[in-house]
């Protein structure tokens, strides 16, 4: 911006630039020559940015006209204004503006002094929402408020104490607040004990409403001190008036209760029950009616009256009669499901019995119904000697206690049920303590078949980095160190099967399967273990079996678990028989041993996971107790069943039979060889010459096996131990062959 040549003065130029107060100077023509820092401050807009404009530009064109009107006219402009940041925030501006003149009195230009006044207007924008927010809290509270001056007088009232005591706010607001109160003197003591500091917590007190009636209030009040000096009480006023009735009304429920609490089941206390009531109403007869669901009537079951009473006759008539649906008091409690109050039964015109009832001197009754919800299961009904008007208060507790003894009636079946419940729970909890012994036993048997081979791995280790071996007795340690790693492998894969079995992870690759050719792969797999045992096998195999549809390799997987099974059970020199035919629409496979057989109590359970009818470290035979499990999954994915039983009454040895679908139709194996999953190629005679190979793997050693094992076959390796290292490498050459570990770090 082009600046004010008037502006010459170093001493004005200080002024101008350092004062801390946002000044702008405008020319005659109402556009920015020159604004200080505290006005770039303030706005945010830069000079190059204010050039040629005018204030308009962040106070809007109304206000600018305004301003410049008032200017045009008195030379001066003092007032608040609102501007709008470069960024669009709103600022309160407390602005003063005002022309100055070369000699003839020509306009030179205007200044504006402008002073931030935001954050004095928010507070007093708070303050005033906070009065308002507090005039309404106070005027629309659900309990009584006012306030009490120094001189006890009512200063503030609100309308929910005003609509309790029926008074108009001319006719509290300034009034004693003493006259208001029963005790007189209470209020008095009370207005000296907050005026002396005191705070008052649920006081209880009286009241008088404008009708005269009186209305038991709760008080809770504190007092506002300003500099020491006592302005006002803050006193909030709750009417208890029907919590002090419902208190008088709970002697006769807690009596009730007392007695339902002392007693066995209802018909042992149903006496009791209409004495106590009686003696705490004053009325002088009671009865007990209750509902004959066959016949759809009611019938006295007890009576209680006051010795010497003379109601012998009146109780003889009401052993005799029933009443149905809507007659009598009774009949008329029944069809409504609420009580009935008669103030004199000699004139209502549905009471049958109202001869007896005069004859015994009998006019005012009540009765209430028995209730569970809606369902009424029988009727109490009490006489007095004195015509007696509706209590409606006292109708609505016996509705209460009606339910209650409802209630009391139904404990004893709510009773059996709990038991049965508990039965249930007992059971439940009988069930999650076998289930964490299996899971402790599972462990320990865990750690037991993983800490053995890696015994003899470690041992056997050891003894051939010492060098103290001969030739024969090193290579019979890397076969024994061999051996124990597969078995070790094997519970790792059986665990991982499991975990994808839980999971739902385990997915099965089906193609067509030549079923014979999985058994034989099987047998071949644990022949070793046969001939070290000297059993004898016995294999029969239908010949045309079709070929089904499945996963050769979890088939495999199945009759190797059914297999070894028999193999560990079977004695040395017993037999075990294999038996491969179609039984109707299901390809039957059947492997019987000459073993102990299965415990009867543990049959029901041979397929479940973590099960082993022994489950001790010490036990014969090891195992995780997980491959039945993993079979019988795999045969269901299938579509197939798989049982157990034993053979001559357990002393036969164990019988397993997998039951497999047939396919509707014949299954081809195309122009696949014959079993090519289960073939087995002679690692020695590959040769992977001038084939590069990019291995990664975080694991060194596992990296550094993979690495040796390609190089001798003549691969061209490189290696990388992060996935990022791995890129590196692609990018500088081309591989034919990635091997990677897809759970690395990173990745």
């Amino acid at each position: 911006m082009a600046k004010l040549p008037l502006i010459t003065s170093d001493l004005y130029r200080e002024i101008f630039v350092h004062s801390r107060e946002a000044i702008a100077i405008i020319s005659p023509q109402g556009k920015y020559l020159e604004q200080n820092g505290e006005h770039y401050k303030l706005l945010g807009y830069s000079d190059e940015e204010l050039h040629e404009q005018t204030p308009a530009i962040h106070l809007g064109e109304e206000v600018f006209a305004k301003i410049a009107n008032e200017l045009s006219q008195t030379g001066t402009f003092q007032g608040e204004v609102v501007s709008l940041t470069k960024d669009g925030r709103k600022r309160y501006i407390d602005l003063s503006a005002f022309v100055v003149r070369n000699g003839v009195g020509e306009p030179l230009c205007y200044v504006g002094i402008k002073r931030d006044v935001t954050h004095r207007k928010e507070a007093e924008e708070s303050l005033r929402r906070s009065e308002t927010e507090l005039a309404d809290f106070f005027e629309t509270a659900s309990v009584g408020m006012h306030w009490v001056d120094a001189e006890g007088r009512v200063l503030r009232v609100n309308k929910a104490e005003l609509d309790m005591l029926g008074y108009s706010r001319d006719e509290v607001v300034g009034a004693p607040v003493r006259d208001f109160y029963v005790e007189k003197e209470f209020i008095d003591n009370l207005l000296t004990g907050l005026q002396a500091g005191e705070k008052l917590h649920d006081c209880e007190a009286r009241m008088r409403a404008k009708d005269g009636s009186i209305k038991n209030v709760q008080i809770s009040s504190s007092v506002l001190v300003e500099n020491g000096k006592f302005v006002h009480t803050r006193c909030f006023t709750r009417d208890i008036t029907e919590r002090r009735r419902a208190q008088q009304r709970l002697a006769l429920q807690y009596a009730v209760a007392r007695v339902l609490s002392e007693s066995v089941d209802f018909s042992s206390c149903a006496n009791e029950l209409l004495r106590t009531i009686g003696e705490c109403l004053g009325w002088e007869v009671g009865a007990l009616w209750e509902l004959d669901a066959e016949r759809n009537v009611l019938h006295l079951v007890d009576m209680w009256h006051e010795p010497d009473a003379g109601e012998k006759e009146f109780e003889a008539i009401c052993r005799r009669i029933t009443f149905p649906r809507g007659i009598g008091l009774p009949g008329r409690i029944w069809g409504w499901s609420a009580p009935v109050w008669i103030p004199n039964v000699l004139e209502d015109t549905n009471f049958p019995r109202a001869e007896a009832a005069k004859l015994a001197g009998l006019r005012g009754a009540f009765g209430f119904p028995i209730r569970i919800g809606i369902d009424v299961l029988g009727v109490i009904e009490f006489f007095s000697r004195e015509i007696r008007q509706p209590d409606e208060e006292l109708l609505n507790v016996m509705i209460a206690l009606g339910d209650q003894i409802g209630q009391f009636k139904e404990r004893t079946r709510a009773e059996r049920e709990l038991a049965i419940l508990f039965g249930r729970e007992k059971l439940a909890r009988a069930d999650a303590e076998q289930a964490n012994r299996l899971k402790d036993e599972f462990l320990a048997t865990l750690s037991h078949e993983l800490r053995t081979p890696l015994n003899a791995v470690i041992g056997w280790s050891r003894m051939l980095r010492s060098g103290r071996l001969d030739k024969e007795s090193s290579q019979h340690a890397l076969e024994v160190i061999e051996r124990n790693a597969w078995a070790q492998q094997q519970i790792v894969e059986d665990i991982l099967d499991v975990s994808r079995v839980i999971t739902g992870k385990l997915q099965l690759n089906l193609g067509p399967v030549k079923i014979a050719s999985v058994v034989e792969a099987a047998l071949d797999a644990v022949r070793p273990a046969i001939q070290a045992k000297e059993i004898k096998i016995n294999c029969s195999m239908e010949d045309g079996l079709r070929t089904i549809s499945g996963d050769s390799d979890r088939l495999q997987q199945v009759v190797w678990n059914l297999l070894s099974n028999a193999v560990k059970f079977t004695p040395s020199g017993g037999n075990i028989e294999v038996s491969v035919r179609r039984q109707n629409s299901h390809l039957q496979i059947m492997i019987a041993d000459s073993g102990p057989g299965i415990e009867p109590e543990f049959l029901p359970h041979v397929f479940e996971r973590f099960r082993q009818a022994d489950g001790s470290t010490t036990r014969i035979h090891g195992g995780l107790g997980l491959g039945l499990a993993i079979v019988r999954h795999l045969v269901e994915l299938h579509g197939g069943t798989i049982s157990a039983e034993n053979r001559n009454n357990g002393h036969g040895g164990a019988v397993f039979v997998v039951k497999l679908p047939l396919p509707s139709g014949e299954l081809h194996l195309e122009c696949l060889p014959e079993n090519t999953s289960l073939a087995v190629v002679d690692s020695a005679t590959i040769r992977l010459d001038g084939v590069h190979v990019l291995v990664v793997d975080d694991d060194v050693d596992a990296l550094e096996l993979i690495n040796v094992g390609l190089r001798e076959h003549g691969a061209l390796v490189k290696t990388a131990t992060s996935g990022a290292q791995a890129l590196g490498e692609m990018e500088k050459q081309n591989f034919d062959v990635l091997i990677a570990d897809i759970g690395m770090p990173t990745m």
